[in-house]
């Protein structure tokens, strides 16, 4: 049985996180699986017992300063050399470099996770060091083969593997005919996930009040939102349900799921919402959903930031229940192949070539 570590910063309510938690969860069957976290928060996601989760003793980044990324570097380094993983897998492009460098003097095999926009990958700091580091891993792993595109010109001697984040595809999900009016977004509420756009075209509906608009998620822009919501005269038809662990229930209550984020890697909402056959429109942000959508077959994509054309498509899409059915029935069948089971088989063969190379 191998020795599998995954890295990551934490465990809070997240894409990436998610994907850590299920990574590890689906892993733990046939290795011996840890999980080490950069930070103290009580994780959002659970483990299974059988995974070990390993945390730092300092509190956070905030209170100790420029301490922090001292201690953080000497607990990577204690952390690995005591469990001596066979395989590291390290998710987040901000401490990518510092664990590659020191996981490699206690692994030979190391697979980076690139999960955010790509062209982050080329900015600042981490677009000067990044790429001189990253040809040491066995790996690094993109979401897209657009993500593959537009990072290989800086990353040129890296090794890149595209592997799209895995959905869990449910069996069944209610008739789209017996779902409510429900339109429902996804996300953290802060950055670029822009859901003020979204809000602002859900006020201009004609028939704004025979939907309810549902936001799930948290984050700095809350109080915010609400008071937009307020502003535009629709706060008895938008409602914020704060983090949340089944989003399926959501979705499956819902018939349209809008993603108006202006960046993503690759959007884990809008691949569950296609999933549970929402019907779904998304601005054609890089990357992620014109990879996910063919537009007008099984959601709609608009141009990235054009609001007046948002709107209108919005305004179409609630008014053609046919155009709803249609996109829902092609979203269900066209997202199999991001299902669980395919993406997970191909991590088995990533990560057993790895481990065979030693």
């Amino acid at each position: 049985m191998s020795k599998i570590c995954l890295v990551c910063v934490s465990l809070r309510a997240g894409g990436t996180e998610r994907i850590v938690s299920r990574m590890a969860t689906y892993l733990r069957k046939h290795h011996a699986v840890s999980v080490l976290l950069l930070s103290r928060a009580t994780p959002f996601y659970e483990l299974p017992s059988e995974v070990s989760l390993i945390q730092p003793d300092i509190s956070n980044k905030r209170s100790a300063g420029w301490k922090w990324y001292l201690y953080i570097l000497s607990y990577i380094q204690r952390s690995l050399s005591t469990m001596r993983p066979d395989l590291v897998l390290c998710f987040g492009e901000s401490i990518a470099s510092a664990t590659l460098l020191i996981a490699k003097f206690y692994s030979d095999r190391v697979i980076v996770f690139n999960r955010a926009n790509p062209t982050s990958s080329m900015e600042g700091s981490r677009g000067i060091i990044n790429p001189l580091i990253y040809p040491v891993a066995d790996k690094v792993v993109v979401q897209t083969s657009r993500a593959v595109q537009i990072m290989k010109p800086r990353y040129r001697f890296s090794k890149f593997e595209v592997l799209p984040n895995p959905i869990q595809v449910p069996d069944n999900v209610t008739r789209f005919e017996d779902r409510p009016k429900h339109i429902i977004s996804i996300g953290t509420l802060g950055g670029k996930k822009n859901q003020k756009a979204l809000i602002s075209a859900f006020a201009t509906l004609k028939d704004c009040h025979s939907w309810k608009l549902n936001i799930v998620g948290d984050g700095p822009d809350r109080a915010y939102l609400e008071r937009l919501s307020e502003n535009l005269g629709v706060s008895d038809n938008v409602f914020f349900y704060g983090q949340c662990q089944d989003v399926y229930k959501f979705l499956n209550e819902s018939r349209v799921f809008a993603l108006t984020s202006l960046s993503e890697g690759f959007p884990n909402a809008l691949a569950e919402a296609l999933s549970a056959g929402c019907a779904c429109i998304s601005y054609d942000c890089p990357t992620g959903p014109s990879e996910l959508i063919r537009h007008n077959i099984n959601g709609i994509l608009v141009p990235n930031g054009d609001e007046a054309k948002f709107q209108s498509s919005l305004e179409e899409l609630v008014e053609n229940e046919f155009l709803q059915i249609n996109l829902s029935l092609n979203a269900r069948s066209m997202i199999v192949h991001y299902s669980q089971d395919i993406v997970f088989k191909k991590l088995d063969s990533l990560l057993e070539t790895s481990l065979k190379v030693r």
